[in-house]
């Protein structure tokens, strides 16, 4: 489900619970957990007092308001009528739309919701007595229980409710697809601070730039709070980036450049940028914020010349945007760094709104709540334990992370335990956070957890949960119990992509530990960075050592700072080897380290044999490796995973080496590579990488026996012309990467083989360029079709074409046999049309298309793009409080990207541009109210696909509304209303005839430019029905632009509504909102008409506000005669045997039923056919 689609209803969740049961407690945290998540929640509380129309505002929250809604069933949940009813009303939604339901089962089982035994049954009983004569609402009752319980939902058991709201506030992002930031699921004591930072930022919002600093000490909670705020305030801005860890990714070049693309990429919606060095990405980072409103936040930043480095200075922030920074430093803003940063204009209105929120420590009752909560899984402590709980929380001195840490810790031990671990509390003062955290170590089961956290924090923080769990797993862990128990302590952290993250302060307790080993770093069992190099270069190792990691390059780069030296590396310094001239290493310094199992030794050079290197490694990262071929005496036959990225390897191995527990072999980068090694050898090869081996011409044929490969990356290998015919023996590949080689035009027809196969890319090859590059997919050929893909393998979930020049002689026209495909990429492409098979594949969720420049016309998606009428209802603070919102739009469960299609003018359902050279000089009356339309061709933009055409005037169809631009200057005179304001208002008048109703209104708009930032964001117009309180809203996906800001344009609006919206005496009101527009008059006038019903047989055509058309079957005998017009019809008449022949139809609209019936005589008497159809057009 895309972001946009769930931000059209108010809510995203309903929550529904019997409020004596859970309102305090259960209901209440889920609601908050949910909250914190920016997971916008309607909580039906019975606590409101309900009035009248209580029960429609439910309703509404349930039908149009939310996209999901948890029940919440608790031991009283039967004894509530209105519980009940609310049931009933929800899975009848169910039926009808894409409403899910989540059944919560809290402190029942859910063969007690379905059966009704127990708690339920007593209510039933009671419920059969006060409704004796109301049976059937009883059964509905009973049925919709039995119906929920069938669905499957989340069961409390023996779990603490704690882990049981995080696991149900997983699954509500899952089924949102949210994009929103992992808090912590029990927040304490931050509210105020979190009210006061939305304040700011809602204070002058819309026309001042602001910065704020969130200090405090480390550990006290200011990167939760920072998460918080940026969750439930991105819907607010046009642009949003979180950049956290600021302080530990910056130190180097490639850290900045990272955090520059994450700020572009996620700014700008994911569209992807190259950025080549610093100084690019800062003049991007110009580029994107000087045109739109952003929130910004820094995490974790230590000192400004970092933020100087990341986005430059005087940066042209857009107006209303906001920039937050956490930090320990609470002087860190300064003027004089604010006036360097901003514009001038903009640092003058910055230093008034700059802020500082300081975080302070917890209370100490909200400090036993935090602690209970990580402890118990509840706010209550057993009387056993609170004098125990009373002086822990205590000891960690309202520090949240020492209070979650401790908690955890303790959590389900005995009182034996924690009277042992408050001993221990009293002998550490309060001021070493570090010896408190240590506790949560110590509290570890076994020393497999905690070898398990220690290799963790030397080596893997920040790492890929999977691949660090391939590695361990190779050494004898068991990887994956043992992340569980340490997350369950928490020890460690899975961020929202699936790496392994540990707070500062956690991974500085686990170095000490290890430090505290011994005083010879030579005899610890872990080295890493500075005492890694130190112990290589005076080879002191000792078989302690077991795991050892060295990043020479970083080192010497540190090294350069400290002593304010300045390295002048070469270009792609990557393959390089940065060494200085007092670095010598020898491979005799690794001889004692015999239980060497972790070793990296990125950009180091080794003197000597290997006879003596350590034969026990597991993994080997050696970055910049330095040979041309691994040495004949250079044990790996263990190895679970060899990274040798940028290597100077031409022959990886001389001869077929026996590597059976090898399950990643990583050559990314070995520019000198020409062939890939025999893999005869590698029986549990799982991923192969060789991105960027751009020198490899061949791919051994031994490939075919790798069973067990499931990803296989060959991108940017562009000397690479064919693949092996083995590779479809690859039965287990999941996914092939292919792209950027720019030679290969040939691939195998084996492939269809790989029933595995889920994602294939094939991104900028040459299979275009060559019939050999896709007889494979050639099934047949005949007169007007293209080639079938259906030799493709149809496990296929991910297809990706681009910039593979398919035209539209290559496009298929035949998908099925793709059924399980999500995502299709065919961006920049030069293809007119896409085939009408698209609809099939049932499962599409993303099509991407951009930059298909030459693509006009895009059919049906697999979910039909269907109008719909989405309502708000707002709250009181809203300008709109109490307006029921109509706004027409879109849906379709599949995401569609068509930025850069210049020459896209139809959408099937969505949208159709058509030059108005197509419409009549009556129709086009009909519609606009205009005598005649100005034909001087305009620039016409596109927020579809962000582009602009020049073209004579074009008539938009979309959400069931007809609108054109056209250069003019002044309102038609038949437009009943006019101002030169952007709000216009007046009341209906009665009609001369009781059933007329208003129809359609039809609307001027002459505007010119205000602002060179018009095509940011999109202009709206609503028309407010004041009396009935109902608001429309309409806001175009095209907008005609101006020559010059003195010169202006008719915006003309053809807007049908629905019988009974509008009534006579309703006071209306028409409004812009004209965001950089300036709006120089506005016309609007409306149309009634009689509500007249005709009826032919078993169907029902009625004058409407659209012109519609019905197939009808008549017996034109007997209908004929009678048939009277009323309004403008067009009529078709159709072979009923060959429905898509039309027989004949006049050009234009009769007007006079006599005319209409001369017609069809005349068709009738010349045409001799059986059976007619008769299509019958009002208008």
């Amino acid at each position: 489900m895309a972001m946009s689609e769930i931000s059209r209803c108010s809510y995203h969740v309903f929550l529904s619970f019997r409020g004596e049961d859970t309102r305090k407690s259960f209901t209440d945290h889920l609601y908050t957990a949910l909250v914190h998540l920016g997971i916008q929640t309607f909580r039906d509380d019975e606590e409101i007092e309900r009035g009248n129309n209580i029960k429609d505002e439910i309703e509404k929250a349930i039908l149009h308001h939310s996209k999901i809604s948890i029940v919440v069933f608790s031991k009283n949940y039967a004894a509530s009528t209105w519980c009940l009813n609310e049931l009933v009303m929800i899975l009848e939604h169910k039926k009808s739309s894409k409403h899910s339901v989540l059944p919560v089962f809290y402190d029942v089982d859910p063969s007690q919701v379905k059966n009704q035994t127990g708690s339920y049954a007593e209510a039933f009983t009671q419920h059969e007595q006060n409704f004796e004569s109301e049976t059937n609402m009883v059964q509905r009752w009973r049925n919709a229980l039995k119906e929920v319980a069938d669905i499957g939902g989340m069961v409390l058991q023996d779990r603490h409710e704690s882990q049981f709201i995080q696991d149900i506030v997983k699954e509500v992002q899952n089924k949102l697809h949210l994009i929103s930031l992992y808090v912590p699921p029990y927040l304490v004591g931050i509210d105020s601070l979190v009210t006061q930072i939305n304040q700011w930022l809602e204070q002058d919002g819309a026309n001042k730039v602001g910065i704020a600093t969130i200090c405090g000490i480390g550990g006290i909670g200011k990167t939760t709070i920072a998460k918080v705020v940026y969750n439930q305030n991105i819907p607010r801005f046009e642009g949003y980036s979180f950049l956290a860890d600021v302080r530990e990714t910056s130190p180097d070049c490639n850290g900045l450049v990272r955090l520059q693309r994450q700020l572009i990429s996620d700014i700008l919606k994911g569209k992807s940028h190259k950025i080549y060095n610093i100084d690019n990405g800062i003049n991007k980072i110009k580029e994107i914020v000087c045109c739109r409103r952003v929130l910004l936040v820094l995490d974790d930043v230590d000192e400004l010349e970092k933020i100087r480095k990341l986005m430059g200075t005087q940066i042209p922030f857009h107006l209303g945007s906001k920039i937050i920074i956490t930090s320990r430093n609470r002087c860190l803003l300064n003027a004089h760094f604010i006036s360097q940063m901003f514009e001038l204009e903009a640092s003058t209105s910055c230093g008034g709104l700059s802020k500082l929120f300081e975080v302070k420590e917890l209370a100490s009752s909200e400090s036993l709540q935090l602690f209970n909560w990580y402890a118990f899984g509840h706010n209550s402590v057993p009387e056993s334990l609170m004098a125990y709980a009373r002086s822990l929380v205590k000891h960690c001195g309202g520090l949240p992370l020492a209070l979650q840490v401790l908690g955890s810790s303790l959590s389900s031990k005995s009182v034996s335990s924690w009277k042992s671990a408050l001993e221990k509390l009293e002998e550490i003062p309060d001021s070493k956070i570090q010896e408190i955290l240590r506790i949560s170590y110590d509290s570890l089961e076994d020393d497999h957890d905690k070898n398990l956290f220690l290799d963790i924090v030397c080596l893997f923080i920040g790492k890929d949960r999977d691949y660090t769990t391939t590695i361990l797993d190779g050494c004898d862990f068991y990887t994956t119990i043992g992340i569980k128990n340490l997350v369950g302590r928490s020890l460690l952290i899975i961020n929202e992509k699936n790496k392994l993250m540990m707070h500062q302060m956690i991974r500085d307790m686990g170095r000490e530990i290890i430090r505290q080993e011994s005083s010879n770093i030579g005899k610890r069992s872990r080295l890493w960075h500075k005492n890694a190099f130190d112990v290589i270069r005076e080879k002191i190792g000792s078989r302690t050592v077991k795991c050892l990691t060295l990043d020479l390059k970083r080192l010497l780069e540190d090294k350069a700072k400290r002593t304010n030296t300045t390295l002048h590396f070469p270009k792609h310094s990557k393959s390089q080897f940065l060494m200085a001239n007092d670095v010598d290493m020898e491979t005799q310094a690794f001889a004692k380290m015999k239980r060497l199992k972790l070793l990296q030794l990125d950009y180091v050079r080794l003197k000597g044999d290997f006879k003596d290197f350590p034969k026990r490694l597991r993994w080997l990262r050696w970055h910049g490796f330095w040979m041309q071929s691994f040495p004949v005496d250079f044990d790996i036959n263990e190895l679970v995973v060899l990274d040798v990225r940028n290597s100077k390897l031409k022959q990886v191995w001389k001869d077929t080496e026996c590597l059976p527990n090898l399950k990643i072999l990583n050559l990314n980068h070995s520019h000198s590579l020409l062939k890939t090694p025999s893999f005869s050898g590698l029986p549990s090869l799982e991923k192969l990488m060789l991105k960027y081996c751009i020198n490899l011409v061949e791919i051994d044929q031994s490939i075919g026996e790798l069973k067990m490969l499931t990803f296989l990356n060959l991108k940017d290998c562009t000397s690479l012309r064919k693949l092996p015919r083995t590779i479809g023996s690859l039965i287990s590949l999941e996914e092939l990467i292919l792209s950027g080689c720019s030679r290969l035009d040939d691939v195998p027809r084996e492939l269809h083989n790989m029933e595995s196969l889920k994602v294939l890319n094939l991104d900028e090859t040459a299979i275009y360029q060559s019939r050999l590059g896709l007889h494979w997919l050639l099934l047949k050929r005949s007169k007007g079709l293209g080639f079938s893909w259906a030799s493709l393998p149809d496990s296929l979930v991910k297809l990706s074409l681009e910039s593979c020049k398919l035209s539209n002689d290559v496009m298929p026209n035949d998908l099925c046999n793709l059924a399980s495909l999500k995502s299709l990429n065919l961006s920049r492409n030069p293809i007119h049309y896409l085939p009408e098979s698209l609809k099939n594949l049932t499962k599409l969720e993303e099509l991407l298309l951009t930059s298909c420049t030459e693509l006009q016309m895009i059919p049906k998606l697999p979910v039909l793009l269907n109008v719909f009428e989405c309502k708000f209802i707002f709250g009181d603070n809203s300008s709109f409080h109490g307006y029921t919102v109509i706004i027409p739009c879109f849906f379709s469960s599949t995401r569609c990207i068509i930025f850069g299609c210049e020459k896209l003018t139809e959408v099937e359902d969505l949208f159709k541009l058509e030059p108005i050279q197509n419409f009549e000089a009556e129709e086009i009356r009909r519609l606009f109210k205009v005598d005649s339309i100005n034909r001087n061709r305009l620039q016409l933009y596109s927020y579809l696909t962000d582009s602009i055409m020049l073209a004579t005037p074009q008539v938009l169809q979309e959400c069931g509304i007809t609108s054109t631009f056209v250069v003019g200057s002044e309102v038609p005179i038949g437009f009943k209303h006019g101002t030169t304001e952007h709000r216009i208002s007046f009341f209906l008048p009665t009609p001369s005839h009781p059933d007329e109703k208003i129809h359609r209104f039809s609307l001027c708009i002459v505007f010119s430019l205000a602002s060179d930032q018009m095509l940011e964001l999109i202009p709206s117009v609503h028309i407010f029905n004041e009396t009935k309180r109902i608001m429309q809203r309409y806001r175009s996906s095209f907008i005609g632009i101006p020559e010059t800001n003195d010169n202006t344009m008719l915006w003309l609006i053809h807007w049908p509504v629905t019988d009974c919206q509008f009534e006579a005496g309703d006071l209306v009101s028409c409004t812009v909102v004209p965001i950089h527009l300036s709006i120089r008059k506005f016309g609007v006038t409306y149309e009634s008409e009689h509500n007249i019903r005709y009826e032919y047989g078993f169907l029902h055509l009625s004058t409407g506000d659209e012109v519609s058309t019905r197939n009808i079957k008549m017996d034109l005998t007997r209908h004929l005669p009678s048939l009277e017009s009323y309004g403008n019809v067009k009529v078709q008449l159709c072979s009923y045997i060959e429905e898509s022949k039309v027989i004949a139809s006049p050009q234009v609209p009769f007007t006079s039923s006599k005319f209409l019936k001369l017609f069809i005589y005349y068709i009738l008497f010349n045409n001799s056919f059986s059976n007619p159809m008769l299509q019958v057009l009002y208008d």
